[in-house]
């Protein structure tokens, strides 16, 4: 007993300093990932080839990383969020993880652009007791966004989750959308269609509106879109024909198969 004892006692030490040496790995990695996007930063208003240089090694370098160890799934990558990080470099990605850990996106703002910005994704994900990671492919032009969070929808036998993402087209002109997702055994559906509207059937829904008309929010990013995952529930802000955010909402409920209108109000602006 005396023996058996001890060898549980040996494997419970092997494992954790193998888990140790494992999260020491991805803090060396994390830290050199920070020196890169610094990098990145300073090189803004230089030449673009330097820029392009450095956003693409970050790209590659966090792909490497989250492919290469499935522990990073839940890893909270502190110094990538901006803990601890000078105001000068401040949140370096958005990382929003599901509630059950199986999804979790991480998106960047590239450097590249100007008042437009660039972002690229990438998802990391669980599925058949395995980790996968996908850059995400955006269209040639396309300036892509930063998701800030991710709500999970249980429908039936499915799991599917609702991304918030937002984009930054200018210091004016902005959008923030709630996309649909699935995990399969091929990959993650970021293009299933969810959402029921007066065009047909989409895999998201999406407000382009004029930041100013609520630059005195203090939240960051303005949840001009809400999702109630107890009543399954997305409430969309209104705007006005000159883009302005203004009282009411529009509504769309889960129905069991898709989301789908069920009431709209608007007022005019107090």
């Amino acid at each position: 007993m005396i023996r058996f004892i001890g060898i549980l006692f040996f494997l419970s030490l092997s494992g954790n300093q193998q888990v140790s040496a494992q999260e020491n790995e991805i803090a060396q990695k994390e830290k050199e990932l920070v020196q890169i996007y610094s990098k990145l930063t300073s090189s803004h208003y230089g030449d673009f080839d330097t820029l392009s240089y450095f956003s693409n090694l970050f790209s590659e370098k966090l792909k490497h990383l989250l492919s290469g160890n499935k522990n990073t799934l839940q890893y909270p990558f502190k110094a990538l969020a901006g803990e601890g990080m000078p105001l000068s470099i401040g949140s370096i990605c958005n990382i929003t993880t599901s509630k059950d850990g199986l999804f979790r996106i991480y998106s960047w703002d590239t450097q590249t652009g100007g008042t437009m910005h660039f972002f690229n994704a990438i998802y990391q994900y669980k599925t058949g007791g395995e980790v996968f990671t996908t850059l995400c492919n955006l269209d040639e032009g396309d300036p892509g966004c930063y998701y800030s969070k991710i709500f999970t929808l249980k429908a039936k036998k499915k799991t599917y989750y609702l991304g918030i993402a937002n984009g930054i087209y200018s210091t004016k002109d902005v959008s923030q959308s709630i996309q649909a997702f699935e995990l399969t055994n091929t990959g993650v559906n970021d293009s299933i269609q969810l959402m029921k509207t007066p065009e047909g059937m989409k895999n998201s829904l999406d407000l382009a509106y004029d930041f100013f008309s609520v630059y005195d929010n203090s939240e960051r990013p303005i949840a001009v879109i809400k999702y109630n995952e107890k009543k399954k529930i997305i409430s969309i802000s209104m705007t006005n024909e000159k883009g302005e955010i203004v009282s009411g909402n529009k509504f769309y409920r889960f129905n069991g198969t898709y989301f789908e209108e069920v009431k709209t109000t608007s007022k005019s602006k107090k």
